[in-house]
């Protein structure tokens, strides 16, 4: 199996972000940052703020936040100028202004592109409306960003029942047509390599990684094997240095007695019965450590456990190559699914 994307544009018509948060101020804009993105467009209206209505200063923060980040920032509304002209006064021209840009055709977003000397791999777009905002990003190569239409502090009836049907209209979607593109989206990592020794961990030490977090069967060793080969031996030792490191596996914990105690030397803990691809008995785990998820790695040969597990918890996902093909026949079916998601889903963007 070929672990490279493949150039299907199904995305460009498929309504589905990247990311779903339920307001901008829940962004991890630090995350990115560090996956390399540079510009960050904003649509106006129920995203910044209510229909018709003016920016406030939390967003005012959130802006010189962003300005302080390294972003180029900018406001790309269907709406006309003067709606969205108090953007630019109270920023005093940091964050420019885009009007009537007739979303979700693209011509007038790449001339904003162009404008700002931004390349599409590099810009974020988040808005509130997933048939206009993310169709536009996908179509344009954007990082998606979708958020809940602004809703609090709103004291108009109207708007607010406007801003709901416009959530309610996406969710029908989300949980009739567009489930199973998320979910296939879930299972594409941020980077495909031959095995873990490919794995270039001093620029994820430069990224402020702190934790690693293996899969064990395929990825470290065959198939219910209960031994680590000496070269792993060796890669962790080396690794130890610089990471905490943890072996999250779905296998049985009695499996991993011997293995734990010849990994305490590394301070390495080997967690059994993780549950991927759910992520809850991971996500209780990193939070023992203290470390935010914007600086946790996951790797592991599954997309469909090891990988959704990882993205769904916010974590930087790296796939290998399964070590042999000895595995179970459920594993064997979702290979199957594998070779779909590889060969028609959008790249994640990586380092």
């Amino acid at each position: 199996m070929s672990q490279t994307m493949g150039k299907s544009n199904i995305f460009k018509y498929i309504p589905i972000p990247y990311e779903h948060h339920s307001t901008i101020f829940d962004v991890d804009y630090i995350k990115l940052k560090k996956l390399g993105f540079d510009t960050i467009l904003f649509d106006y209206d129920f995203t910044l703020a209510p229909w018709k209505q003016q920016i406030d200063n939390k967003t005012l923060n959130l802006f010189n936040r962003l300005y302080e980040l390294g972003f180029k920032i900018a406001v790309v509304s269907n709406g006309p100028e003067k709606r969205i002209k108090n953007v630019e006064e109270k920023t005093k021209g940091k964050v420019k202004i885009y009007w009537k840009m007739r979303k979700p055709f693209s011509k007038k977003l790449k001339k904003v592109l162009e404008d700002l000397e931004s390349k599409p791999e590099n810009t974020v777009l988040i808005g509130d409306l997933f048939f206009t905002d993310i169709i536009v990003g996908n179509r344009n190569r954007l990082y998606t960003i979708l958020v809940n239409p602004y809703t609090y502090e709103i004291d108009s009836m109207y708007k607010k029942i406007a801003a709901v049907i416009s959530k309610t209209i996406y969710f029908i979607f989300f949980y009739t047509f567009g489930w199973l593109f998320r979910v296939m989206d879930l299972a594409v990592p941020n980077e495909f390599v031959e095995t873990v020794f490919d794995i270039d961990y001093n620029k994820l030490k430069k990224k402020n990684y702190e934790l690693l977090i293996f899969d064990f069967d395929n990825t470290l060793t065959t198939w219910r094997s209960e031994k680590l080969p000496d070269e792993i031996h060796k890669l962790f030792e080396k690794l130890s240095k610089d990471f905490k490191i943890l072996i999250a596996s779905n296998g049985k914990e009695y499996r991993f007695d011997k293995i734990k105690e010849e990994l305490k030397k590394y301070n390495i803990e080997v967690m059994g019965y993780s549950l991927k691809p759910f992520s809850f008995r991971i996500i209780k785990k990193i939070k023992e450590y203290g470390i935010e998820p914007t600086h946790v790695v996951l790797i592991g040969d599954q997309l469909y456990t090891d990988i959704i597990a990882g993205n769904n918890s916010g974590f930087y996902t790296i796939k290998v190559k399964p070590i042999s093909n000895k595995e179970r026949i459920f594993t064997k079916i979702l290979r199957f699914f594998e070779k779909i998601s590889i060969k028609t889903m959008r790249e994640k963007p990586k380092f």
